[in-house]
C-alpha cells in the first residue's frame, strides 16, 4: 500500500513538471518567431535626401544610367557590383517613364563642351535628359555566426549615394543616400542589392518634391 501511494505520487510529480514545462515551452514558442522574424529576417532600408528634389522630373523623357563608382575597391564582391548596377539599369526601366533608359559606360569627353553650349541645346529642341550616377559608400556582408550570437545586430550594409543631373546643363536636380541593412542569420546579399536598386529606381521616377525628409522602412524577405 505504500509502494503504490509513492508511485501514485512520483506519478503526479513527474505529470505536474511535464504540464510545467509544456506551457513554458509554448510561452516561448509563442513570443520567440516574432522576435527572430523581425531581428533575423528583416531588411531595414534607409534613405535620407541630402538635396532634395525641387522641380518636377516629368518633363525628362530619356535616361542615362552611369555605373556606380566602387569606393569599397575590393572590399565588396564584383559580382555584386555587377548585380547592382544591372538592377539599376532594369528597374529604372521597368517604371515605364521614360522613352528611353540607356546604360554608359563612362562620362563622354566631351560633355563639358555640351554643358558650355546648353543655351544653344536647348534651343535646338534637344529632348531633355536625365543622368543617373552616384557611388558606392560602404558595404560590409556582416558575420552570420556573430548575427545568431547577439540576435541579428551584426547587420549586412550596403549604402550608395546617387545624384539626378540634367545632362545639358550639368546642374544638380537632387540626391539621395540609401541605405539597406540585412539582419538575416544567414546573409542574404542578393536580396539588399534588389531592395537597393528598387529605392533608386524610386528615386529616379520622382515627380514633385513630395516626402523629402528621410525615411526608414522595414521589408521581410522571404
Amino acid at each position: 500500500m505504500r509502494l503504490t501511494c509513492k508511485a501514485i505520487i512520483c506519478a503526479l510529480g513527474v505529470s505536474v513538471a511535464a504540464v510545467s514545462y509544456g506551457c513554458s515551452v509554448r510561452g516561448v514558442a509563442n513570443s520567440v518567431p516574432s522576435r527572430i522574424f523581425r531581428e533575423v529576417h528583416g531588411l531595414r532600408t534607409r534613405s535620407y535626401k541630402i538635396s532634395p528634389v525641387t522641380e518636377d522630373l516629368r518633363a525628362y523623357r530619356r535616361v542615362e544610367v552611369r555605373p556606380l563608382e566602387n569606393l569599397m575597391l575590393d572590399q565588396i564582391p564584383e559580382t555584386v557590383v555587377t548585380q547592382l548596377n544591372t538592377e539599376i539599369l532594369n528597374r529604372t526601366r521597368a517604371l515605364n517613364r521614360f522613352e528611353r533608359v540607356t546604360h554608359v559606360e563612362a562620362p563622354n569627353p566631351s560633355e563639358s563642351a555640351v554643358n558650355q553650349s546648353a543655351s544653344e541645346v536647348a534651343t535646338a529642341g534637344a529632348p531633355q535628359e536625365l543622368i543617373v550616377e552616384g557611388y558606392i559608400d560602404d558595404y560590409t556582408p556582416g558575420i552570420p555566426a556573430l548575427r545568431y550570437i547577439e540576435q541579428g545586430n551584426n547587420h549586412a550594409v550596403l549604402t550608395l549615394r546617387i545624384t539626378l543631373r540634367d545632362k545639358q546643363t550639368g546642374r544638380t536636380l537632387g540626391e539621395t543616400n540609401i541605405t539597406v541593412e540585412n539582419t538575416r542569420v544567414t546573409s542574404n546579399v542578393p536580396r539588399m542589392v534588389v531592395k537597393a536598386a528598387d529605392e533608386v529606381a524610386h528615386f529616379v521616377g520622382s515627380t514633385t518634391s513630395h516626402d523629402n525628409g528621410p525615411k526608414e522602412a522595414l521589408a521581410y524577405g522571404k
